[in-house]
């Protein structure tokens, strides 16, 4: 099932046991207002914390034109505009992972050096559309909202406490379902199926 913006806040709302649901996520009520002020930097923030499987994405580097001959590396590549974090660089010839450092230049231009030809960059991209979730990015994102905004929407800071201790903990357990998807082998032993249970 996917969620959306409204539905999104409705929990992080539910979280902080506020019962009364907003009607969509652009209504002028405060909390939707407050929840909207907070959300891209939330989303972004829980698409870097973890590196998620349905964000994940892969794009050739492209030689920046301002390359500062400073740097130590011998390639300087532009930032893609929807990376959220830079995760591996691949050679394009053999798939071997490299060293990278982010950087900024003069013009404050973020970009990637490294010291491979024709680089690869596997990243979390930024994923601006609920129906795209997964239902544990959602719950961390919720949780997350939350923990920002509990002291203004209920006056707790203890209940905002208490849902960035939940977020981590589904941080913790969405690795282990994002790791399962990525399996290269099918085990058919009793003892490994029993084990999971």
């Amino acid at each position: 099932m996917t969620q959306s913006k409204a539905q999104l806040f409705n929990i992080t709302l539910n979280i902080l046991g506020v019962s009364t649901p907003l009607e969509n996520a652009n209504s002028t009520d405060n909390r939707a207002i407050l929840l909207n002020n907070y959300y891209e930097i939330a989303r972004d923030y829980v698409l870097k914390d973890f590196d998620w499987n349905f964000a994940s994405s892969y794009r050739k580097l492209t030689l920046t034109l301002n390359y500062n001959e400073s740097f130590k590396n011998k390639y300087c590549y532009d930032y893609p505009n929807d990376c959220i974090c830079a995760r591996e660089i691949l050679d394009n010839k053999t798939d071997t992972t490299y060293k990278f450092v982010i950087s900024s230049l003069d013009n404050s231009q973020k970009v990637i050096l490294c010291d491979v030809e024709e680089a690869i960059l596997r990243y979390t991209k930024r994923i601006d559309k609920e129906v795209f979730y997964t239902s544990e990015f959602s719950m961390a994102l919720a949780f997350y909202l939350a923990s920002l905004t509990s002291s203004v929407i209920t006056g707790s800071i203890q209940k905002g406490e208490l849902a960035y201790e939940k977020y981590k903990s589904i941080i913790k357990k969405a690795k282990l379902l994002n790791a399962q998807e990525g399996m290269d082998n099918i085990y058919e032993d009793s003892t490994y199926i029993d084990s999971r249970n």
